[in-house]
């Protein structure tokens, strides 16, 4: 099990600019099934009978987690050390929420081409 879950991070997609909607389930999956959700899920609230140190060493295994990124996204997460505000920062910076970023990736995907291997 143990060999299972350090290699789940070696096979991560790293965020980019343009795959935050594949990335982002992925690390939920991955926070979940290492028991590193709780940030995310109390919305950085501390959990009621977690110790402060065990608070702020968790929180710091999710930061960990999701900064698994691109070196081109990481200089802008690098200073953020609470796992819910990057959490939502990361949303805020790339989530497509508007109908001018989904046209935006219209083009993109009528010129998507096909490349074997």
């Amino acid at each position: 099990m143990e060999e299972s879950s350090s290699s789940s991070s070696a096979t991560m997609l790293k965020l980019t600019a343009s795959n935050y909607s594949i990335w982002k389930p992925r690390m939920e999956d991955i926070l979940y099934c290492k028991d590193l959700y709780e940030p995310l899920q109390l919305l950085g609230q501390k959990l009621e009978g977690k110790s402060d140190d065990a608070w702020s060493i968790l929180n710091r295994k999710v930061v960990g987690q999701i900064r698994w990124v691109d070196q081109s996204v990481f200089h802008h997460v690098a200073q953020e050390m609470d796992a819910y505000k990057l959490w939502t920062k990361l949303s805020s910076m790339y989530e497509r929420k508007t109908a001018q970023n989904k046209a935006s990736v219209i083009p993109r995907l009528v010129n998507l081409k096909y490349r074997d291997g």
